[in-house]
């Protein structure tokens, strides 16, 4: 019975240590993300200049 509570308090560390920077970056006087580079340019759908 005995490793069945540290496996299960090892899993409550690991979920805790993975979400506790999901749940410290939640301020409202927080920075917005930079927009995402546009890496895929349809060229197909331009108009030549000619």
């Amino acid at each position: 019975m005995s490793a069945g509570w540290i496996v299960f308090g090892v899993c409550i560390v690991f979920v805790l240590g993975a979400a506790l920077p999901l749940i410290r970056d939640r301020g409202a006087g927080r920075t917005p993300p930079l927009p995402r580079k546009e890496t895929l340019h349809d060229w197909r759908n331009e108009k030549r200049e000619e």
